[in-house]
């Protein structure tokens, strides 16, 4: 008599699933990570999370496409939409910080250009030296 075996398809499926959920929280913790880098007064060097998340995001995409759209589980549309939501979020507070650099870049190139403007820092000021 030969022992009953599991159903490979069923068995592929579920590591699928497995493997979709371990790349969700993989890329939910790249986002919690930009979220800290952002919070630091200091800032930081964002490209190897972008690097990262942006790989973990393509790892995800061709699983996706080999589950062929089919997210049998409940538990896995659940993390999928929690992911979703997370990275609009994300989105949006890295939208924020980029145009918060934008403005105060903005600021800074302004004040370097009306001091220049107004002769504070010309080369003739450098060269006579500065007048009683």
């Amino acid at each position: 008599m030969r022992p009953p075996t599991a159903d490979p398809g069923a068995l592929e499926s579920a590591r699928l699933m497995e493997a979709i959920l371990h790349l969700a929280d993989l890329i939910s913790e790249v986002v919690q990570e930009e979220k800290a880098l952002i919070a630091r007064p200091e800032g930081g060097d964002f490209s190897a999370l972008v690097a990262r998340k942006s790989h973990l995001a393509l790892e995800l995409g061709k699983l996706m496409q080999v589950a062929e759209g089919k997210i049998p589980t409940e538990r896995v549309r659940q993390r999928l939409a929690t992911l979703s939501a997370e990275l609009a979020a994300n989105e949006r507070l890295l939208r924020r910080h980029m145009d918060a650099v934008y403005e105060i870049s903005s600021l800074i190139g302004e004040a370097i250009e009306q001091s220049t403007a107004d002769g504070t820092y010309s080369s003739q000021i450098a060269r006579r030296g500065s007048q009683p």
